[in-house]
Order: structure tokens, then C-alpha cells, then sequence
């Protein structure tokens, strides 16, 4: 009994394994398409905004989460998303970051 117990926490340590590896995957395949939009959004003057969005995943597998950050580091980032200093806003970070939270649960199906 005590292999066959073995056998089974083997395969659900292996099954438990792949599933991360694969929501991680998901994750960062949304966060690159979100970067993609965002950067397609995104009001262009001189460039310098649009190439300074990126994006980062953590994973804390002690609390088993998963998450990714998309931003823009530019320091005027802020004041173009939102419309700071009575300017219209224009958000482009935003709108693509929803629309790749909408798509990650069909992601996580399919996969």
C-alpha cells in the first residue's frame, strides 16, 4: 500500500507541476499580448513613452499566486493614462491590460 500511496503523490506532485507551468505561461503570453496593445494604444510624440511599457510576472509559490504587472516607466505615464494637469486623459495601459484578463480564462481551458 505504501507504494502505491507513493506512486500517487508522485503523480499529483507531477500533475500539480504542470499546472503552474502552464498558468505561468498563460499569464506571461497576456502580459507580452497586453504590451503589444498597450504599444499600439499608446499616443506617440517622440516614442519615448511607448517604448518604456513592459511587463514583469511573480510568482510566490508559497501563497500559490501568479501574477503580472504591465507598465509604462516613463515618468509621464501617469498623467497620459489618467489625464493629469488638465489634460484629456488617454488611456492605452489600461484597456489592453482588461482585455487580456478577459482572455485569460479561455486561455486556461484550452491550454
Amino acid at each position: 500500500m505504501d507504494n502505491i500511496d507513493q506512486q500517487v503523490q508522485a503523480r499529483l506532485a507531477e500533475a500539480q507541476s504542470r499546472m503552474h507551468a502552464a498558468v505561468e505561461n498563460a499569464v506571461a503570453e497576456c502580459a507580452a499580448a497586453a504590451i503589444e496593445q498597450a504599444r499600439e494604444d499608446c499616443p506617440v510624440a517622440s516614442g519615448r513613452l511607448r517604448d518604456s511599457i513592459g511587463s514583469e510576472v511573480q510568482v510566490d509559490a508559497d501563497a500559490g499566486l501568479i501574477e503580472a504587472r504591465v507598465y509604462a516607466a516613463a515618468p509621464y505615464a501617469a498623467a497620459v493614462e489618467l489625464g493629469l494637469g488638465g489634460s484629456p486623459p488617454r488611456p492605452f495601459l489600461l484597456p489592453a491590460a482588461e482585455g487580456q484578463a478577459e482572455r485569460l480564462p479561455a486561455l486556461l481551458r484550452l491550454g
